[in-house]
């Protein structure tokens, strides 16, 4: 009787069970990252097209122009001073325009905290705009406050100037890994 331990048998045996333990977690632990570079090219991507559309709609524009005719013209007389004016700005924006950000908030955990922070502050200046341009909203219904016209285009160009750095910022990350592999 040989009372040795037979050490091949004990390592295949090993590894054998180390292997099909570890071949389910790699693939789940590959599969949750490929799954978070999807959430994030999406949600970039939903980032990007609302600041192409702002732009070429020229939403800040519009309303820094309604904030100059609501404000008194240098040099007024007092009654053009208190001359009544008032404007109503309206955009007919749904409250799903942020599907991609409302499917994947849950989500928003599998990003970089400074790009979660940044996303967030994104959608939330964003909507805090929609719900002054909508129905219900102070521009919507009218005002002869520029202050108001001004404070939404201030917070509409806070979220560009966001939206524009998270796209930017994407762009020379992929830009960058496609030259290394070039």
């Amino acid at each position: 009787m040989n009372s040795g331990i037979d050490w091949t048998t004990v390592s295949v045996a090993l590894i054998t069970a180390f292997s099909a333990a570890g071949g389910p977690f790699w693939i789940w632990h590959r599969q949750a990252a490929r799954e978070r570079e999807s959430v994030r090219a999406a949600l970039i991507a939903e980032v990007l097209a609302l600041v192409e559309l702002v732009e070429l709609r020229g939403y800040v524009e519009g309303l820094r122009a309604a904030q100059a005719d609501l404000s008194p013209p240098e040099g007024a007389s007092i009654a053009e001073i208190f001359e009544p004016r008032f404007q109503k700005y309206s955009v007919n924006i749904h409250e799903h325009y942020n599907r991609v950000y409302q499917a994947n908030v849950a989500r928003l955990g599998g990003l970089s905290t400074d790009e979660a922070k940044q996303i967030v502050r994104f959608y939330q200046l964003a909507d805090s705009v929609r719900l002054d341009v909508t129905a219900g909203g102070v521009l919507f219904s009218g005002t002869a406050d520029p202050d108001s016209f001004g404070e939404a285009a201030d917070l509409l160009d806070a979220a560009m100037k966001i939206g524009r750095e998270l796209t930017a910022e994407r762009g020379k990350k992929k830009w960058g890994m496609r030259k290394k592999a070039g």
